[in-house]
Formats: structure tokens, C-alpha cells, sequence
């Protein structure tokens, strides 16, 4: 049986290798709820599946390190250093937590925390 700790740690692979639809369909709950910064969040998966194509079809991923993790019951944080080409908003370089609730090995609930300034 995967314990939850390699669950978050197969997650967090997919993400660092940019297989972000392969870690969508196989890591996130139907009923996500997902959250950048304080914006309005996206909700259900076929809504968010259609933020993360968007991503992966505007942007070019140059650096995408995991920095640092937390993982306790039913909650993993991550750290990651982006560095990346938008084709709206240009070179981006930053750093990110983000936070996951996790439930049947699946993330329900996730926020982003960043600034772009």
C-alpha cells in the first residue's frame, strides 16, 4: 500500500517533470477547488483541467524546482521556484507555496501563494 507521503512525492515528480495533465487526472478530486493567490477560485475539474491546458499552451517552462515540502495528514505544502515564459505576461520568476488538501489520495483543495512584483 502507497503511504501518503510517496503519494505527494509521486505528485510533486510529476509537476517537477511538467507532466501536469498526467498529475491532474491522476491526483486531483472531480470536485477541486483551486486557488491562486486571492482570486476568484476555480472549481470542478473540467474547469480546472481547462486552466491547467491553457497554462501548458501559453507558457514555457524554463525552471521549475521544488525547494522544500511538508507533508502531514491529508495536507502536503510544497515550495517551488518558476521560471517561465508566458505568452501574455512575459518572463516570469518566481517563487510559490502551495498548499494541498488531500482526501482518498486525491487533492480536493489547493492554494497558491505568490508575487509577481
Amino acid at each position: 500500500m502507497t503511504t501518503f507521503t510517496e503519494t505527494v512525492k509521486e505528485f510533486n515528480s510529476l509537476v517537477q517533470q511538467y507532466k501536469f495533465i498526467e498529475a491532474v487526472d491522476k491526483f486531483y478530486d472531480q470536485d477541486i477547488i483551486s486557488t491562486d493567490n486571492s482570486n476568484e477560485p476555480t472549481k470542478g475539474m473540467e474547469n480546472f483541467r481547462k486552466e491547467v491546458e491553457n497554462f501548458i499552451s501559453n507558457s514555457e517552462v524554463e525552471k521549475l524546482e521544488l525547494l522544500s515540502t511538508i507533508v502531514e495528514e491529508n495536507l502536503s505544502v510544497a515550495h517551488w521556484h518558476y521560471i517561465f515564459t508566458n505568452k501574455m505576461f512575459g518572463r516570469l520568476d518566481y517563487k510559490q507555496i502551495s498548499v494541498q488538501r488531500w482526501r482518498n489520495g486525491k487533492i480536493i483543495q489547493e492554494n497558491h501563494f505568490y508575487n509577481l512584483g
